[in-house]
């Protein structure tokens, strides 16, 4: 499969479906600009970094203690066979700006060889030193 594009252009709606210009949803957080206030933004903005393989931020993003699971080199080759094609939120527990855990239930939908796919998951995040970090899922 052919590599895709970092970045498309900044204008486009963000990948994460707020309709939102990427330039002031996601890219942002990914470019290390702003933190996510709240747990739900740094799921999109995760989302949105499956789509625009920026690995560095996943890998940034997600507690160090769970690391263990994957590794860089993984995380991209499961980005890159995929295309990306959107996200749904479907709840939230906790994960304002105030709270230091959060709940985030969301389907994201994707291509892969061929078939159309939606991944559900009930993400966990915690919030440390001031910043959210991915922990850990049930599907």
């Amino acid at each position: 499969m052919p590599s895709k594009p970092l970045l498309p252009a900044t204008d486009t709606p963000c990948p994460c479906g707020t309709q939102k210009p990427l330039n002031d949803c996601c890219l942002p957080f990914i470019k290390g600009m702003l933190n996510p206030a709240t747990a739900e933004q740094l799921m999109r903005s995760r989302y949105s970094a499956h789509s625009l393989l920026a690995i560095d931020y996943l890998w940034d993003t997600w507690s160090p203690e769970q690391r263990l699971r994957s590794n860089k080199g993984d995380i991209l080759i499961w980005a890159e066979s995929c295309d990306w094609l959107g996200l749904q939120i479907l709840a939230t527990q906790q994960g304002g700006a105030s709270d230091n855990k959060g709940i985030v239930e969301f389907i994201a939908m994707f291509r892969s060889q061929g078939q159309i796919q939606q991944h559900h998951e009930i993400s966990h995040f915690k919030k440390v030193l001031g910043k959210w970090l991915y922990v850990d899922h049930q599907a």
